[in-house]
């Protein structure tokens, strides 16, 4: 077992109740919208979990405009709180290994003792049935918020 594999390990009760919390929420917007921005949640040192969002200067954005906002606002409240975790929710399209592109709900979750998983829970809109989900994959990512330095433990 790698020390990555055994920071996942002991990480994943709190990697679960963020990204849960977080595909929860994508869902619920999916099913009623069609879509969704980008939102986040934080995992207080408390163990509180708090749902962020962005909001931008115009009415009209979209997840591109959007995204960078959220992660400046993600990392402006880790340097004024005491924070464990941030993850990130947004709709995307993702191509596993020879398979078709997918589109997928992403929850990317960053830990400030340093692990970063992407996890895609997949999804499908039928005609008459509306949204089915998929299965959840994770892997190992690279940090897109940074909102810790390295060595912060």
């Amino acid at each position: 077992m790698t020390s990555t594999d055994a920071l996942y390990a002991e990480l994943k009760p709190e990697i679960g109740a963020v990204a849960n919390q977080l595909f929860d929420l994508s869902e619920v917007l999916l099913r009623k919208q069609g879509n969704f921005l980008p939102h986040a949640a934080v995992l207080t040192n408390d163990g509180e979990i708090k749902l962020v969002a962005a909001t931008a200067e115009n009415d009209v954005v979209n997840s591109t405009e959007l995204l960078p906002i959220l992660h400046d606002g993600l990392r402006q409240q880790a340097r004024e709180q005491p924070l464990k975790a941030i993850g990130v929710a947004e709709n995307v399209t993702v191509t596993f290994e020879v398979q078709r592109p997918t589109k997928a709900i992403k929850v990317l979750f960053e830990h400030k003792r340093g692990l970063t998983v992407a996890l895609y829970l997949s999804f499908e809109k039928k005609l008459l049935r509306g949204y089915i989900m998929g299965t959840t994959i994770s892997k190992l990512a690279t940090p897109e918020i940074n909102a810790w330095p390295h060595d912060a433990v």
